[in-house]
């Protein structure tokens, strides 16, 4: 069992050598929240950097604001997206919950609907070959998701307690949502895995764990090609997984702008 934390841009800047140093193992990273590229989480990128360039294992979890199927492949397809050159190691994380009362306000879907939108997104991100769960807390997990459809999908439990009560299977278990942990100011959730999900998930050659990818921060005067001699690869290659940052001309890049760079064994 190992010990970890997840992490938002709530926690603020964080001193990510302090976090290790103080026994966190893995890093569960906010995505985003919702099926928009706007709603990424602003310091997804530069907490992905930090735990990597540290070889702490990270997984990732979207917050979902899907109210039906339609909204949460579109979700998905967002989640695929920011994540295939990137080296998880842990599960992709479904997050189904109402901290904001969203679904209040717009119409909380049924149960039945929840429990399809679940499966939506699990079943592509799967077929997308990665390890996917559900976090939700035990209240959620027990009475609006309790369907034999998600039971083959691992669960990760938030309830804030000295033990975890869930009666069916679970991987990972959020035990306090007040925790304190060097290198974080403020209160941080502090989580345990109860499966060992590296090793997991390489033998079953899932989530492209053998990409090498780091998060590049433009500086002024860069160009690509001067930022593709730094890490042996080319131009072009940079450029094809950045479109989307970069825009329609390879030779416009802004200082601030932060690119993946991969390189696979």
């Amino acid at each position: 069992m190992k010990k970890g934390i997840d992490i938002s841009k709530h926690n603020g800047t964080i001193n990510m050598q302090k976090v290790k140093d103080s026994g966190i193992e893995f890093i569960i990273l906010q995505l985003g929240y919702g099926k928009n590229k706007s709603q990424i989480d602003e310091r997804f990128y530069e907490n992905y950097k930090k735990a990597i360039g540290l070889n702490i294992p990270v997984g990732v979890y979207l917050y979902s604001y899907a109210l039906n199927c339609n909204d949460v492949l579109q979700e998905a397809k967002l989640v695929i997206e920011e994540i295939k050159n990137l080296k998880i190691e842990y599960p992709i994380f479904f997050d189904m919950e109402d901290v904001d009362d969203y679904k209040a306000r717009n119409g909380m879907p049924s149960n039945q609907t929840l429990v399809d939108i679940c499966e939506t997104f699990c079943t592509y991100v799967e077929n997308a070959g990665y390890y996917v769960g559900i976090y939700a807390s035990l209240d959620w997990l027990n009475n609006r998701l309790n369907d034999k459809k998600l039971d083959r999908f691992d669960k990760w439990v938030a309830q804030w307690n000295n033990k975890c009560t869930y009666k069916k299977e679970y991987g990972m278990w959020q035990y306090s949502s007040e925790g304190v942990v060097d290198g974080i100011s403020g209160r941080v959730d502090l989580n345990y895995a109860i499966k060992d999900y590296p090793t997991i998930i390489k033998r079953a050659g899932l989530n492209k764990t053998n990409i090498n990818s780091v998060i590049y921060t433009v500086q002024a005067g860069d160009n690509l090609t001067k930022i593709a001699k730094k890490y042996n690869t080319n131009w072009k290659n940079i450029y094809n997984i950045n479109k989307n940052v970069i825009g329609n001309d390879p030779n416009i890049i802004k200082p601030g702008q932060q690119l993946v760079i991969k390189e696979e064994k």
